[in-house]
């Protein structure tokens, strides 16, 4: 590691972890394109959004899987992605790549969520343009894999779906971010073909409204009741997928709403009058 690298590169990392069966179908894919440095959580670690291990010491470990080598973190997704960028090579990465979530990543409540989206973001905030990755699974599939931790019969879904990945990771090598974007948020439907529609997209907005129920003991445990559309939107992502398409969602780091003169008049105030005194 460290080492200073001859040619522009990419950083890979995810929040489902080591053993993805995402990671090394992606991993080989993206390394026709350039140079391909791997780091991932240990451990899975979604629904953990931009979450740092702050005050921790991260163990890095150097592993080969399926004959390619990578490295994981005992920490986040966004740890790795900061680690990633500023600890794997003396130069950063030219691009991030987060990925290829298993699950959807469409709509805001699951986008602020997601690990997947986070260490994109986290990338991002260095200043290194970022891809995230997500791959919405028929139901009893994800079922399976939250029971199992398998899906081998998936085998050709994920080489599909990393090679519709890299086509879109080579636009952005070869031209470029969309306009204002620092992170392009990718879903694809379950089952995604070469030739299935791309759509660019925005992100529809959206809740799960309560994510726990109250036990009688006292106690709060997690209930969650399903993706809520609070405000349609005819070209969101969440609708993309639904007609089965690609989402593709340029994602800005501009968080800030404005402000209405009324509102200016509303929440100002003027502090006391200074006094100058002639030059």
């Amino acid at each position: 590691m460290n080492e200073r690298p001859s040619e522009p590169w990419i950083l890979l990392t995810n929040d489902d972890g080591m053993d993805s069966p995402a990671l090394v179908p992606l991993m080989r894919r993206l390394g026709g394109l350039a140079p391909v440095r791997c780091l991932v959580p240990s451990r899975e670690y979604s629904w953990s959004a931009k979450t740092l291990s702050r005050f921790a010491r991260l163990e890095l470990r150097s592993l080969t899987r399926d004959g390619v080598e990578l490295s994981t973190a005992d920490g986040s997704p966004a740890d790795c992605a900061n680690a990633g960028v500023y600890h794997l090579c003396e130069t950063p990465p030219a691009l991030a790549v987060s990925g290829i979530n298993i699950g959807a990543n469409a709509g805001l409540s699951f986008l602020l969520s997601s690990g997947t989206v986070g260490a994109a973001m986290e990338a991002a905030l260095s200043g290194v343009p970022s891809v995230a990755l997500s791959l919405q699974l028929e139901p009893e599939d994800y079922e399976h894999w939250r029971q199992h931790r398998e899906l081998d019969h998936l085998a050709d879904v994920w080489e599909r779906a990393a090679a519709i990945g890299c086509e879109v990771v080579a636009e952005v090598l070869g031209a470029g971010m969309p306009a204002g974007a620092a992170v392009l948020s990718v879903n694809m439907p379950p089952n995604p073909q070469l030739d299935t529609p791309r759509r660019m997209t925005g992100v529809t907005r959206t809740s799960y409204g309560p994510f726990f129920r109250r036990c009688d003991d006292g106690y709060l445990e997690h209930a969650y009741a399903g993706l809520r559309i609070t405000e349609p939107h005819e070209n969101g992502d969440l609708e993309a997928l639904g007609r089965g398409e690609v989402s593709i969602s340029p994602l800005s780091l501009a968080v800030e709403a404005g402000v209405a003169a009324a509102d200016r008049h509303r929440f100002e105030r003027q502090g006391p009058a200074v006094e100058t005194k002639p030059g």
